[in-house]
């Protein structure tokens, strides 16, 4: 235990700090009304990709709350060149009517009625797969109901694919914060992904395993899409976007993660129930099904996230004496999550709270190993969703 929460605690921080600094200074950067930044990838504003046309390509499913919140800030995408399909997946909360109305203004959006989903596929691979075959554009992009995206974001994730030669991109999103569970636990998300997963290697290695994707925003050009199989190759997949950024990987072509949390806010999950059935859901697909890297992650890398918080504060309220090298660890996690946060755009007060967030998360994967190892199901949105799928 002495090294576990020792040396090899200390290793990992400084990891972290490792990662996040290569992840930030080799990561594409949107910034609204600026293009790309960061990377020396050039201004997305650069003539060549105006004329490009985009399908923006919207599933929704009892989404009346923010389908129209969502729609207003895409048709005021400074991309002119683009198509906005919405499918409406069996809603019954009056979606459709909101899509309607929204239609009924601009003639660039078009609202399509989801068939009945068929057996082996889930609702959402169903509900994209349907808009990639009303699709006109040469670029496809997927972007969730939820989601808001300022009026550069699709200029510059062109930008993105035409300069760095790219044939997908997605986004790292800022986290709507409304309720004082979303600011706790969803800037995780962001974290992870920024201090955790060496994005510049899925920019570099060929292997297809070194990649990921965010569905509320995956911009792909059609002909990877349709090499890759698009929705269809693995339709009962439940982390579909992890699983089609992996497939447009593995034919060749290049994928990026760009940091897009000044162009785009999604919900992610509006509650704590949300959340923990969202995540578990997802958690041990986007690791690929490896039980080997869940263990190390639930059973080592999680509690050395959280022993500096926990031997600092037995410390402090024990006999007053904390380690340095406890105090240097510390000192590194808050630092990290500091700089992830900011790059996220999460609020910087719940820092302190960074070891719930660890537990909640860790607690979820662990969950999500016993549902996929088990062969159990979650309910979403409605659907009992299997959380293995029969691939």
């Amino acid at each position: 235990m002495s090294v576990l929460f020792g040396p090899a605690t200390t290793a990992l921080c400084l990891a972290m700090v490792v990662i996040v600094v290569w992840n930030l200074r080799t990561m594409p950067f949107l910034r609204a009304g600026a293009g790309v930044v960061a990377g020396a990838a050039p201004d997305a504003t650069a003539p060549g990709a105006a004329g490009t046309l985009v399908s923006v390509l919207v599933p929704a499913r009892n989404e009346a709350a923010t389908i129209r919140t969502c729609l207003e800030a895409l048709l005021a995408q400074q991309h002119a060149a683009l198509e906005l399909l919405v499918l409406d997946d069996r809603s019954d909360d009056g979606t459709a009517e909101v899509v309607r109305a929204v239609a009924a203004l601009d003639p660039r959006v078009r609202l399509v009625m989801g068939a009945e989903l068929p057996t082996g596929w889930t609702g959402k691979n169903w509900a994209c797969h349907q808009l990639a075959l009303q699709a006109r554009g040469e670029v496809l992009c997927f972007v969730d109901a939820d989601t808001v995206l300022a009026p550069a974001t699709l200029g510059a994730a062109l930008g993105v694919l035409r300069d760095d030669d790219a044939h997908l991109v997605t986004l790292l999103l800022a986290a709507d914060d409304s309720t004082a569970a979303q600011a706790v636990l969803l800037p995780m998300v962001n974290h992870v992904l920024l201090a955790l997963f060496p994005a510049a290697l899925m920019h570099r290695h060929d292997s297809s395993k070194l990649a990921l994707a965010l569905g509320p925003f995956i911009m792909v050009t059609r002909s990877a899409y349709d090499a890759a199989g698009g929705h269809a190759a693995a339709p009962d997949e439940v982390v579909d976007d992890v699983r089609l950024c992996r497939a447009v990987k593995a034919t060749g072509r290049r994928v990026r993660l760009a940091n897009g949390t000044a162009v785009a806010r999604t919900r992610w999950y509006a509650s704590v129930g949300e959340m923990w059935r969202g995540f578990s859901k997802n958690a041990f697909g986007a690791l690929d099904g490896n039980l080997l890297l869940a263990a190390a992650t639930v059973l080592l890398v999680m509690p050395m996230l959280c022993a500096p918080f926990v031997r600092a504060a037995a410390g402090v309220l024990g006999d007053g004496t904390v380690p340095t090298e406890v105090w240097v660890q510390l000192a590194l996690v808050v630092l990290v999550r500091l700089v992830t946060s900011v790059a996220g755009r999460d609020p910087l007060w719940t820092v302190p709270l960074h070891p719930l967030a660890v537990v909640f998360w860790g607690g979820a994967l662990a969950w999500s190993v016993v549902l996929s190892t088990t062969g159990r199901s979650v309910e979403w949105r409605g659907r009992t969703v299997a959380v293995r799928s029969s691939r």
